[in-house]
């Protein structure tokens, strides 16, 4: 069952990366066209790129979580022996779970908030904006939680 949550919660932190990914280019390419040959670009654009640009970067979280994308320094991690290694990446993980969890829960919070305050010139509730902080937090938990589990695991093995 895991495996398959797995896999469905990737599919759509994929297809979100990508459509906000895409929906981010267009927007910005449309307020260049404006710019350059309309004689007034488009407000809406603006607002719609930053909005996207948050989205990308929400739903590309959890898979920069799950392909170890994040900069680390491990330049004294690879010094200390495999089991402080592994100690070390439990506590981390453990952290990183709590405190993901902790700003989903704040992030649901400013999401019930957010649906009486609209966005500036494009006049939708806010709460659409805000839902990308607790996407952030749920899809860097997943896999940190993934990750744990199987070092949990191997470690029973």
């Amino acid at each position: 069952m895991i495996i398959k949550m797995q896999r469905l919660v990737g599919i759509f932190l994929k297809v979100g990366t990508i459509l906000s990914t895409l929906s981010f280019i267009i927007s910005t390419l449309i307020q260049i066209y404006g710019r350059f040959f309309m004689e007034k670009a488009p407000s809406w654009t603006e607002e719609a790129a930053r909005l996207f640009f948050v989205f990308a970067i929400a739903f590309s979280s959890g898979l920069a979580m799950k392909g170890n994308f994040y900069v680390s320094f491990d330049f004294i991690f690879k010094k200390i022996t495999a089991e402080w290694q592994t100690r070390i990446k439990k506590i981390t993980y453990i952290f990183v779970i709590i405190l993901c969890t902790i700003i989903v829960a704040y992030g649901l919070l400013l999401v019930q908030a957010g649906w009486q305050e609209q966005s500036p010139s494009m006049k939708f509730p806010m709460a659409i904006a805000f839902m990308s902080i607790p996407l952030l937090g749920f899809a860097i938990a997943f896999y940190a939680f993934i990750k744990m589990i199987k070092i949990f695991k191997t470690k029973k093995e």
